[in-house]
C-alpha cells in the first residue's frame, strides 16, 4: 500500500507531463538540427571572413608571390598550352636566377615527349629537352614542387615524363617534389578546408600537398589540418607571365630579384573559364567580384596560412553537441520576456565571440546552439502561449453564463482586475422580478420552477445583452442588470429603456408559448433609474463578484417594486426620463414615497 502511495506521488501532473514531453521533442529537433547546422555555418564563416578582411585585416610577414597563365599570354604565342615548353623553361631559369627560395607548378607537365613536332619559328627547337633544361637548370638555385593530378578514369596520379622525374628526384628529400593538387569542397561547393592526409579527397591519404611542400621548401613544416585562414592577407595581384618574360628579355635583374628573391613562387592558369573553383571570399580582382576563382589562389591562400598564422581550427563537433543540448534548457524559463531578452542577449554574444575566436584562429559554430536555444525558447512560448489560449477558452466556457459577454471580454483581456479598487461610474441600473411569483412555486415542483425561471432568463439575458447591457445578477425570480460598464455607452438611459420595452415583447412570445403548454402566463415589472455607482469586484478574496452599488442601484430597486401599484409595467426616474426626451410612451405619475430614500417622481410606460 506504501508503494503504490509512493509510485503514485512520483507521476507528475498533467500539465508538467506535457512540459517535460514537450523539451523532449526539442532536445530531439535539437539533434536532428546539428546535421542541418553545418551548412548555415559554412555562409556564417564565409560572411566573417569577408568581414574580418575589410574591416580587421591582418597583415602577412612571408606572402606568396603567384604568375598567372592568363588569355593575354595564349594570344602572344603561337604554339598551343601544350607546347609552351620554352616558356615554362623561360620562367623556371628566370625564377630561379631572381633568387626565388620555392618554385611550384600548379599545371600537368607533358605525358608525351613531342619528339616529331617542329617549330614553325625555331625549327631546331626541341620541346621535351628545352623543358628538361629548364627544370635542371631551376634546381640548381630554387627547390621545385610540380603537382600531381589524379586520374579519375584510371584511379591513379597522372605520370609525369621519366627525365622530369629524374631531375625532381635529385632534389633535397625533405620536400615531395611531386604533391598532390587536389582540394577538398564542402557540401556547397566551396573550398574552405585544408586537404590533409584524413581527408576523403585524398585518395593515396598523404599528408603532402602542393601547399604543405611549398611551405615545407620555405622552412615551415607541419602537421596540417583545419580551416583555410581566408580572413589573412590581402587581394592577390597576379603577375602575368608575359612581364616576367618581357622584364628578362629588358635585362631588369634588379627589379626580378626585388619581385621573387626569397620568396615562395607559384606558376598556374588565371583563364576565366580554366581550373575554376568556389572559394567562400574573393581573392583577387578577376572576374568582377565573382567567387569562382582559379584553382592556384587556394594553394596560395593555403600557403600564406602555413607561413603566418597557420589554420583555424574548430572547436570539437562533440562540444559544439553538447553545448547546444544545453542551450535547449531555455525551455525551462517561464518568463516570456526575460527568456526573449536571455535569448537575445546569449545570440549577440555567440556570434561576437565566434568572430573574435576566428580572429585568432578558432573556429566556433554558432549555428546549432542559437537554433536550439531559439527552439527552445520559442516553442516554450508558443506552448504557453497554447496553453493560455486554452485556459482562456475553458474560462470562457466556464464562466461565460456567470457573467455578461462584455464583462467576460473585459477579463479576459485583463480590462477588469480583481486585484483593483472600484471606480465611480455612471449607469442606468434595471431591476426586474415576476409578480406573483410565489403562487407559482406553490402551483408547481421545484424542477418545473427551475425549468421556467431557466428559460425566462434566457430570454430576457439575450434582450440586456443585444443592448448593450450587463447582467449583474439573479435574485430569486429577479434580475439585476445595468448599462454602461465594463463597456461605456453613448446613451445608457435609452439602451435601458429599449431593453425593457424589448422585454415586455420577448415576454408576451414566451406566454404564448406557455399557453400552448397550458401553463399560466408571466407578469413582470421593471424599474429604471440612472446615476452614479461604483462599479467593480465586491467581496472577498476567495469569493467575489463584479457589481454596481450605490444609491442609483437602491432607487431602480424600489421604483421596480413600484409597477404593481401603479399599474405600469416599466416605471423610471425623472433622471431617466430627462435623458430620454423625445422618447414617445412615457406619463408622468407625480411623486411617490420611496423606502429609504426622498420622495421620487415616477414615470410609466405601458406596451
Amino acid at each position: 500500500m506504501l508503494f503504490r502511495r509512493a509510485s503514485l506521488n512520483l507521476v507528475l501532473p498533467p500539465q508538467r507531463r506535457a512540459g517535460a514531453f514537450g523539451f523532449l521533442l526539442v532536445l530531439l529537433a535539437c539533434l536532428a538540427l546539428l546535421r542541418v547546422a553545418p551548412a548555415i555555418d559554412g555562409g556564417l564563416l564565409d560572411f566573417q571572413f569577408a568581414l574580418n578582411r575589410q574591416y580587421f585585416p591582418q597583415p602577412v610577414h612571408d606572402d606568396v608571390v603567384v604568375v598567372g597563365i592568363d588569355e593575354a599570354f595564349l594570344d602572344t604565342i603561337d604554339e598551343p598550352r601544350t607546347l609552351s615548353h620554352q616558356y615554362l623553361a623561360e620562367f623556371l631559369t628566370i625564377a630561379s636566377a631572381a633568387g626565388a627560395t620555392v618554385i611550384g607548378l600548379d599545371l600537368v607537365l607533358p605525358e608525351k615527349r613531342f619528339n616529331t613536332l617542329v617549330s614553325t619559328r625555331k625549327p631546331d627547337l626541341d620541346f621535351h629537352k628545352t623543358l628538361l633544361s629548364g627544370l635542371i637548370n631551376a634546381s640548381h638555385s630554387s627547390k621545385l614542387v610540380l603537382a600531381k593530378v589524379w586520374d579519375h578514369e584510371r584511379h591513379h596520379y597522372r605520370d609525369i615524363q621519366i627525365d622530369y622525374a629524374q631531375v625532381l628526384g635529385m632534389q633535397d628529400p625533405s620536400v615531395h617534389a611531386l604533391a598532390s593538387a587536389l582540394v577538398c569542397s564542402d557540401a556547397d561547393g566551396r573550398i574552405r578546408r585544408y586537404p590533409g592526409a584524413d581527408s576523403d579527397c585524398q585518395p593515396d591519404r598523404t599528408p603532402y600537398t602542393l601547399s604543405s611542400e611549398v611551405a615545407a621548401a620555405m622552412g615551415v613544416r607541419g602537421n596540417w589540418s583545419g580551416l583555410i585562414n581566408y580572413q589573412i592577407g590581402t587581394l592577390f595581384q597576379y603577375v602575368p607571365l608575359q612581364d616576367v618574360l618581357a622584364l628578362s628579355a629588358a635585362r631588369k635583374q634588379e627589379q626580378l630579384r626585388a619581385m621573387f628573391a626569397g620568396r615562395a613562387v607559384l606558376l598556374g592558369t588565371v583563364e576565366d573559364d580554366t581550373d575554376l573553383v568556389d572559394l567562400p571570399v574573393v581573392l583577387a580582382n578577376l572576374h568582377k567580384g565573382q567567387f569562382r576563382m582559379p584553382g592556384v589562389l587556394v594553394h596560395a591562400q593555403a600557403v600564406r596560412s602555413m607561413l603566418n598564422q597557420g589554420f583555424i581550427a574548430s572547436v570539437p563537433p562533440s562540444w559544439v553537441a553538447v553545448v547546444s543540448l544545453l542551450c535547449a534548457f531555455l525551455w525551462f524559463l517561464r518568463s516570456v520576456w526575460l527568456k526573449m531578452l536571455l535569448a537575445l542577449a546569449i545570440s549577440g554574444a555567440l556570434l561576437i565571440a565566434s568572430n573574435l575566436l576566428l580572429r585568432q584562429g578558432l573556429w566556433l559554430a554558432p549555428t546549432a546552439m542559437l537554433l536550439c536555444m531559439w527552439m527552445g525558447a520559442l516553442a516554450r512560448t508558443g506552448w504557453q502561449a497554447w496553453q493560455n489560449f486554452g485556459e482562456r477558452q475553458r474560462l470562457s466556457r466556464t464562466f461565460s453564463g456567470y457573467v455578461s459577454p462584455d464583462v467576460m471580454k473585459q477579463i479576459m483581456e485583463g480590462g477588469i482586475d480583481a486585484r483593483k479598487s472600484g471606480s465611480k461610474r455612471h449607469l442606468c441600473v434595471l431591476f426586474s422580478d415576476i409578480r406573483g411569483f410565489t403562487a407559482i412555486s406553490e402551483r408547481n415542483s421545484a424542477e418545473q420552477v427551475v425549468s421556467l425561471l431557466n428559460r425566462y432568463f434566457g430570454r430576457m439575458t439575450a434582450v440586456v445583452h443585444r443592448h448593450g447591457g450587463t447582467v449583474d445578477k439573479f435574485i430569486g425570480d429577479g434580475m439585476m442588470a445595468f448599462f454602461g460598464a465594463p463597456n461605456e455607452l453613448a446613451h445608457p438611459e435609452r439602451a435601458a429603456l429599449a431593453a425593457a420595452q424589448e422585454m415586455l415583447d420577448e415576454l408576451e412570445r414566451l406566454n404564448a408559448a406557455l399557453a400552448g403548454e397550458g401553463l399560466a402566463p408571466l407578469e413582470i415589472g421593471i424599474g429604471l433609474n440612472c446615476g452614479l455607482a461604483v462599479v467593480g469586484y465586491v467581496g472577498s478574496s476567495d469569493r467575489h463578484e463584479y457589481t454596481a452599488i450605490g444609491d442609483a442601484v437602491n432607487v431602480a430597486s424600489r421604483l421596480e417594486g413600484l409597477c404593481k401599484p401603479l399599474g405600469y409595467p416599466v416605471l423610471c426616474s425623472a433622471s431617466v426620463a430627462e435623458r430620454v426626451a423625445g422618447d414617445a410612451g412615457l406619463v408622468d405619475l407625480g411623486d411617490h414615497p420611496v423606502k429609504g430614500h426622498s420622495a421620487v417622481r415616477v414615470y410609466g410606460w405601458m406596451p
